[in-house]
């Protein structure tokens, strides 16, 4: 037998989550596709019934970033992190000057003098936004290398230097950090390398998403030594079970502790172990894009099984050989 309130909620959230997906969501998510997320849920925590509504309730706090979305956010990091601090740099350099033509003049010369590289392999999130980033902020696409077309290791001494002597500024980019552990295994060692013989090199990172701890990873000495930059900080009020999430400000129930429960038991029963349950590394986000949803958000919802899961929002992971 049905709750008495189980209907009416069930008719809420479907209708809050319609004026999502077409709102924010860019249609991506069809109520027949929520439907069949739901039934993946059959009561090994609560009654079956009250899954259903907290499971809504979490998916109506996801935080989706449709196609048109991303592309407008790449070109307000290109903007925001690249273009305005390097018009302040020529300016500072040239004596606070206001001379708008020598402004975009010199801007010009360093755009040329700059190559953008995707952080990690060529077929991971940050090249392949790279392709948009172009398009969005009409760059040449010499502007753009993968890091072995940035720099060579001399055979002999095993050092890493420019493949150009016209390049002295390389910006990494990628779309999420969330606890650096990836970006700093792949780049740190390559990075002392460069710059040992390279000290003048200007080395940087930018992206879209980053958590407090994934900045404070890139910004050390070793790494981007505070040129490392984001468009969305995604502090700690991100993490859904944390004390300070922005998910809880209101007593309104579900409470806390039971989602957290209901999240965990789940993960359980997918494979997860800690600290991984809640998202790699205890990440506790609920983020997703419309190319792929990152590891660290919350596995009820990108998780994936042929026969006992259907994920809301599909991740495709890596494969390592």
């Amino acid at each position: 037998m049905l709750r008495p309130d189980f209907q009416p909620k069930l008719e809420a959230y479907k209708n809050q989550l319609m004026k999502l997906s077409s709102h924010a969501w860019d249609y991506d998510k069809k109520w027949p596709e929520i439907e069949q997320w739901l039934t993946n849920f059959t009561g090994r925590c609560f009654p079956k019934e009250e899954e259903y509504l907290l499971a809504l309730h979490l998916l109506t706090h996801f935080i989706y970033f449709g196609n048109s979305t991303i592309r407008e956010m790449l070109k307000a990091c290109y903007e925001e992190q690249f273009i305005i601090p390097l018009k302040q740099e020529i300016r500072k350099a040239n004596g606070d000057t206001t001379d708008i033509n020598l402004i975009n003049s010199l801007l010009i010369q360093e755009i040329n003098k700059t190559l953008f590289i995707g952080a990690g392999n060529p077929s991971e999130s940050g090249a392949h936004l790279l392709y948009f980033f172009r398009q969005m902020n009409d760059l040449s696409k010499e502007r753009f290398s993968d890091f072995y077309g940035a720099f060579y290791k001399d055979q002999i001494s095993n050092e890493l230097h420019p493949q150009s002597t016209l390049i002295n500024r390389y910006i990494f980019f990628d779309d999420l950090v969330a606890s650096g552990t990836q970006i700093t295994d792949y780049l740190k060692d390559r990075l002392i390398q460069i710059r040992a013989t390279n000290p003048s090199i200007k080395l940087q990172f930018m992206c879209l998403f980053a958590t407090t701890a994934g900045l404070e990873a890139l910004n050390t000495v070793e790494m981007f030594n505070g040129n490392a930059h984001c468009l969305f900080h995604l502090d700690d009020s991100y993490k859904i079970f944390s004390k300070k999430s922005r998910n809880f400000k209101s007593l309104r129930k579900p409470s806390r502790r039971k989602l957290k429960k209901f999240c965990q038991v789940y993960s359980t029963y997918l494979g997860f172990e800690e600290p991984h349950k809640l998202g790699y590394k205890n990440c506790q986000l609920m983020i997703g894009f419309s190319y792929n949803t990152p590891d660290n958000t919350l596995p009820i919802f990108w998780a994936k099984h042929p026969v006992y899961w259907t994920p809301v929002f599909a991740r495709y992971s890596k494969i390592y050989a």
